[in-house]
């Protein structure tokens, strides 16, 4: 389960990242169906629900053509709508769940540092410990997430060595931004250390051979 889910439907989430994601963008009920992979019907109901509490806008009406619908920029609750999708199935989610299955033994810590307000790319920072992940492996990575739809946004990632993370002073630019309100820390789980396997303990007679073989000649 993902964190919003307590709050919002999974149809509501697929509709959600595709609106918020390109706000200015009109959308037909036919689009949500293709693009989420749902039912038509369930997306009309769905759509009318979030336009009946001023989520969406109705886009200008054309002749000859379907009703469209957009985000609604002035919606009293926009911006925590926002914040909610990035910190929970827009992006951190599946960002971490890619760092985690991909990338966890070279990732130490990951951030999620915002929006680039002229592109709307998210922009990422990971830091690793020792060796850094491969720069090809991790476009690939993201253009996975892109193509399959679990990600809606493009994402400038920079990546650092821990000790120039570890460095960071007030003052520092990228302090600041991790620092900020809108700072998300989408770190994964640090590799579990394998346990070493206990020897087989030995009965009484291996023992005694054991010791017996020691004086041989």
């Amino acid at each position: 389960m993902g964190a919003a889910d307590f709050l919002l439907s999974p149809t509501v989430q697929h509709i959600l990242q595709l609106v918020l994601a390109e706000p200015a963008r009109q959308f037909a009920a036919a689009d949500f169906a293709k693009l989420c992979k749902l039912d038509l019907p369930q997306v009309e109901e769905t759509l009318t629900h979030l336009l009946g509490n001023g989520v969406l806008a109705r886009g200008e009406a054309r002749e000859g053509q379907p009703e469209t619908v957009a985000a609604n920029t002035a919606f009293v609750f926009y911006p925590e709508l926002r914040r909610i999708a990035l910190k929970s199935f827009a992006a951190a989610e599946p960002l971490r769940a890619m760092l985690q299955s991909k990338f966890r033994a070279s990732v130490q810590r990951a951030f999620l540092l915002g929006e680039d307000a002229e592109t709307g790319a998210l922009n990422l920072l990971l830091v690793y410990a020792e060796v850094a992940p491969e720069r090809e492996a991790l476009d690939q990575a993201l253009r996975k997430l892109l193509k399959s739809g679990a990600l809606r946004q493009h994402v400038q990632a920079d990546v650092v060595p821990a000790r120039r993370f570890e460095a960071l002073r007030r003052g520092d630019v990228l302090h600041a931004r991790l620092a900020a309100d809108g700072c998300i820390d989408i770190s994964p789980t640090a590799p579990k250390k394998s346990r070493a396997v206990p020897a087989p303990s030995m009965g009484f007679l291996q023992r005694a051979r054991q010791r017996l073989g020691g004086f041989g000649p």
